[in-house]
């Protein structure tokens, strides 16, 4: 919790409020700017994590509990219940906010060479970069928060698209709010048969979408009954994969290639930080969130 400065000691001594996290033993700082206060959440202490995946193999990524807490990041008994408020500003006075980079992309970020082994007619060889960085930030990051149970109502479009062209699904990771909608399109001549499968589960598909030509469209909301980070594989070309994170409440955002990310509005409290890239595997934080100050976390792989 941030023990308030006034602005003449501010002035005077130079100081600033400390706010400790004590789990993990991480320290959490507070200090007062124009806009607001503002908490770091310091980085020399090591993030908790899962060993790194390294490049994507053939088969699911083993199972983890950290990647599997987005089945179970909110409130109620099951942590999949989230109370939106209604007729309230999307924030408020009592809540805080999360500034946050996830950092350590660059000396995993390389173009992959996709050489398809059949179906050639619609599927050439093909570059892809599963990690865009910029400025060593990692790109295509999913990040969430573990234990919110109540907040603003989730404002993202509740229609995503995901498309099928040149033997490769676009986008490769992307966030869908639980119950949404995923438009699937397919521009390939060729059979297809798209799996939803839980990251890191051992339990049967969501849902199968198949396509046997192209220009089919097919809409499904199967598999966002539930929020949890998803995979979504071809099982008769290997090589064709994407993730959709369904988000069950607000405070879920997947990275660009610098890393940033940003969730306003957040209820105070303690909250478990999970990140997960599909090259470089998760990462764990234990922060705290104070009313009206903005908590900067740096994450690094």
């Amino acid at each position: 919790m941030a023990r308030w400065v006034p602005h003449s000691v501010l002035r005077r001594r130079s100081l600033i409020a400390l706010a400790i996290t004590t789990a993990c033993g991480s320290d959490q700082s507070a200090v007062q700017s124009g806009s607001g206060r503002i908490a770091d959440v310091a980085s020399s202490v090591a993030a908790s994590s899962v060993q790194a995946q390294g490049a994507p193999s053939p088969g699911r990524q083993p199972a983890s509990g950290a990647v599997q807490s987005l089945t179970r990041a909110a409130g109620g008994a099951q942590g999949s219940e989230y109370i939106a408020r209604r007729g309230v500003p999307s924030a408020t006075t009592s809540d805080g906010m999360i500034v946050g980079r996830i950092g350590g992309g660059e000396r995993a970020s390389r173009d992959t060479i996709i050489v398809p082994t059949h179906d050639l007619a619609a599927c050439e060889p093909f570059t892809q970069r599963l990690l865009p960085s910029a400025a060593d930030g990692v790109g295509n990051a999913v990040v969430w928060l573990v234990g919110v149970a109540s907040g603003p109502a989730d404002t993202a479009s509740r229609r995503s698209a995901l498309r099928l062209a040149g033997c490769r699904l676009e986008p490769r990771v992307q966030r869908v709010p639980v119950g949404g909608t995923v438009m699937l399109s397919s521009k390939d001549p060729m059979m297809t048969r798209l799996r939803f499968v839980d990251v890191g589960g051992d339990g049967p598909p969501r849902t199968t979408v198949l396509f046997n030509d192209a220009g089919q469209v097919v809409p499904t909301s199967a598999a966002t009954t539930r929020g949890g980070l998803v995979e979504v594989r071809d099982d008769l070309h290997p090589w064709v994969r994407a993730y959709i994170a369904v988000a069950p409440h607000p405070f879920v955002a997947v990275t660009g290639a610098d890393g940033q990310f940003r969730f306003d509005g957040v209820p105070a409290g303690r909250y478990t930080l999970v990140v997960w890239s599909e090259v470089l595997g998760t990462r764990t934080r234990e922060l705290t969130v104070t009313s009206g100050v903005e908590t900067r976390i740096d994450v690094k792989y």
